[in-house]
């Protein structure tokens, strides 16, 4: 499975705006690697990212499908890099991560540990909806097991439903040590609502978990991480941390910050509860 100059890398941007912002436009447009296609999709009804990606997946001619958000900015190597590195790892999925604008959003993506170099994801970090490329060979295989590519019921989380399935079809995945500038930037209760439904989000991945058994590499979580704690003391110290803490006060640069993170936790667990009570997510 080796690329060549000519792979052909259909981008895809969903979006609720009905044109690609100028300057995401013009980023995609001066690639080191051209694209073969950009595939803009107007979610005009706002039907959720799940469906508007896969509308660009149906229209995709490329061998290789890479998604970016419109509120991302990739940089001039953004495809090279991608076809480069899923060459040389024979992979199925490579994916990287944001370089925050807004300072709230940066001090937040920092407390997680990302990968320095690009290689095979063996901590589940890849995920990240507006910096990831699929092979559509392995798009079109798990369509055909399951019926559908991006799992539509997902309206937060759909990135990491679909990569936990592609894993369980045998899927290769590697973690792109490139980020993407993202832009965007959220209001309190933006961001607290946000956190609801991204709670919903882990209810249907944790559903997932369990009917795809322990053989998928999953991103850290207490929920679904490897322990040998018994689950009483386990879900004590999920009770504890977002009941109560969490208590990294340092990694924020404001109270504020702070306080706005530490009621996001909370809110996300209030989702999580509602999700759960809801049953699973069908697309």
């Amino acid at each position: 499975m080796i690329d060549t100059p000519t792979t052909r890398i259909s981008v895809i941007i969903p979006s609720v705006l009905a044109k690609t912002p100028a300057r995401l436009w013009e980023a995609l447009s001066n690639q080191s690697l051209a694209p073969h296609e950009l595939i803009h999709v107007h979610d005009s009804d706002r039907r959720g990212a799940a469906w508007a990606r896969n509308r660009g997946i149906e229209q995709a001619s490329g061998d290789i499908v890479a998604c970016i958000d419109d509120d991302c900015i990739p940089p001039a190597d953004w495809l090279a890099t991608i076809s480069d590195a899923m060459a040389r790892f024979e992979a199925d999925v490579a994916g990287g991560t944001y370089e925050e604008h807004d300072p709230f959003l940066r001090a937040r993506r920092r407390r997680q540990a990302f990968p320095t170099k690009t290689g095979p994801d063996r901590d589940g970090m890849v995920g990240a909806g507006g910096n990831i490329a699929y092979r559509m060979t392995a798009l079109e295989a798990l369509r055909e097991r399951d019926g559908y590519v991006f799992n539509e019921a997902f309206r937060i989380s759909q990135d990491w439903e679909l990569i936990w399935r592609l894993r369980g079809n045998g899927a290769r995945v590697i973690f792109l040590a490139t980020p993407v500038l993202h832009l965007k930037q959220l209001g309190p209760l933006s961001y607290l609502k946000q956190q609801f439904f991204r709670g919903i989000g882990i209810a249907g991945l944790d559903r997932l978990r369990q009917r795809l058994g322990s053989g998928i590499v999953t991103h850290r979580s207490l929920l679904w991480s490897k322990h040998n704690t018994p689950k009483w003391r386990l879900q004590l110290t999920i009770l504890w941390r977002k009941g109560v803490g969490p208590f990294d006060l340092h990694s924020f640069s404001s109270m504020a910050q702070f306080a706005l993170f530490w009621i996001g936790e909370k809110v996300q667990a209030a989702g999580y509860l509602w999700g759960k009570s809801r049953g699973p997510l069908h697309s």
